[in-house]
């Protein structure tokens, strides 16, 4: 449409004959480019987008920083959402009011949308068309929704862990010591339970050296407990409550949790993390997966984690973090703190804890004469020896005595032990942990990488532990 036909007051409105012709024979636009845009934007040129907010009060916690920054993040975009979409049904219904004239049955508020459209649509000559509903407010929190039934059916699964410790510390001054009382706090989760303990998981670095352990339940209840079984170089342990101690009635309210697969999860997809944070009992976070598979190096060793921007703060340690289907798809265990890094927290895969739990869960506690003994003296492959000799990660064996269980298996000075029983091990402490864990006479799994033929080939060889001979 060109200017002198734009401007003329004298034009005569088209006739519904003519507007039909025209809708048989629609072709290219007659606008140009700049034209569409100017009319395309002028239905959102009274909105203002800026979003800003002022908050002139001091925080005093950098933590509710953050919280409020990302609070008015999200308000800002959910303004800037109801801008745009009442934009564009403003800008469509005056669209429609201005092709079809002043009687046109388009109105901006009125009938319903689907009415409006149909009766439009009709003048046009134009019929037999579907109108897809639009989405209600309903549907659109979902999201929420889906929030709400992972918290109500967790939250039963997921405990406080409290803890304390007495430390000694002498006066530079007077020579004279003191004790004191230090109390600490984490999180865990219920993997399972006997006729007479349920199984807590939580980190390591939660429980460990303490001389004190509560747990909290989710009806506030406390009980005692203890530390079953850690494992250090995976920053995993397991808290136990004897069911004597805990009333009938908490029995009944909580569960176990329901452990999903991390190795299926999706970056971007959401997850919910429940856990004690600073504390102050249980509360609730929520974020998306932000990575996979990120090696970090966290109590002094390089671990494989999932990276999330669901809040991971202090006493959140040793929690589930829950996909939208309520499953345990990772613990929480840490985050990075930094001036400039904001939403890095981590989380220990739960594919990869599971087999460590459950061998926590079973592990016997054997007396020292009755503790297993392989027959070798090890050297764990650290970085620096991987590098300079191409060995893989591992224990590696430096001699075997002779009519030892480890002669009779079949190992090799040479060979490098990676796992016992499917739980990977990476240094000598754990390896001998591991063993002792075993009664004499036990048949254990020991995977090795053995070199053949100039590359080194994983096998598994079946080890009967003997007793640990007399010195």
């Amino acid at each position: 449409m060109d200017d002198e036909f734009r401007n003329n007051e004298q034009a005569k409105p088209m006739t519904d004959d003519e507007i039909r012709a025209a809708a048989d024979n629609i072709g290219s636009s007659p606008y140009t480019e700049n034209e569409n845009k100017d009319n395309y934007y002028s239905a959102y040129s009274s909105y203002d987008y800026s979003g800003s907010t002022d908050l002139n009060e001091k925080i005093p916690e950098k933590k509710k920083k953050h919280f409020f920054a990302r609070a008015a993040k999200f308000v800002g975009l959910a303004a800037v959402f109801g801008v745009v979409a009442g934009a564009t049904f403003f800008g469509v219904s005056t669209g429609l009011n201005a092709l079809l004239g002043e009687d046109s049955p388009i109105k901006v508020a009125g009938t319903s949308v689907e009415d409006q459209t149909t009766n439009a649509l009709q003048k046009l000559g134009i019929s037999n068309l579907v109108i897809a509903p639009t989405k209600t407010t309903q549907e659109t929190n979902d999201s929420s929704n889906v929030v709400v039934d992972v918290v109500k059916k967790n939250m039963r699964s997921t405990v406080c862990v409290s803890v304390s410790k007495t430390l000694t510390e002498r006066d530079f001054w007077t020579g004279r010591t003191h004790t004191y009382e230090t109390e600490g706090g984490g999180s865990g989760f219920i993997v399972g339970e006997s006729d007479t303990e349920i199984f807590i998981a939580t980190n390591n670095h939660v429980v460990e050296d303490v001389d004190k352990i509560t747990v909290t339940f989710s009806d506030d209840e406390e009980v005692a407990a203890a530390t079953r079984a850690t494992d250090p170089d995976n920053d995993l342990a397991i808290v136990s409550v004897l069911k004597a101690d805990v009333s009938a009635d908490t029995l009944s309210e909580i569960k176990i949790a329901t452990l999903g697969s991390s190795d299926e999860t999706e970056v971007g997809e959401m997850v919910i993390a429940i856990g004690n944070a600073l504390g102050y009992g249980q509360s609730v976070t929520v974020g998306y997966l932000s990575a996979k598979d990120r090696k970090v190096t966290y109590e002094n060793r390089e671990m494989t984690l999932l990276q999330t921007d669901a809040a991971i703060n202090e006493g959140n340690s040793g929690g589930p973090l829950f996909n939208v289907k309520g499953e345990v798809i990772g613990i929480n265990c840490a985050k990075y703190s930094s001036e400039s890094v904001e939403g890095m927290c981590f989380a220990i895969p739960i594919t990869a804890a599971i087999p460590i739990l459950d061998d926590l869960i079973n592990r016997e506690i054997v007396p020292e004469e009755e503790q297993g003994y392989l027959g070798v003296t090890i050297q764990a492959v650290t970085e620096d020896l991987a590098k300079s000799f191409g060995f893989p990660y591992g224990v590696r064996i430096q001699s075997v005595v002779e009519d030892s269980a480890a002669e009779k298996a079949g190992l090799y000075r040479g060979d490098i032990i990676t796992a016992v029983n499917g739980v990977t091990v990476s240094d000598e402490q754990q390896l001998i942990a591991k063993v002792n864990s075993y009664r004499a006479g036990t048949t254990v799994k020991v995977t090795i990488q053995r070199m053949l033929e100039g590359k080194w080939t994983e096998m598994e060889l079946e080890v009967t532990l003997m007793n640990r001979p007399e010195d």
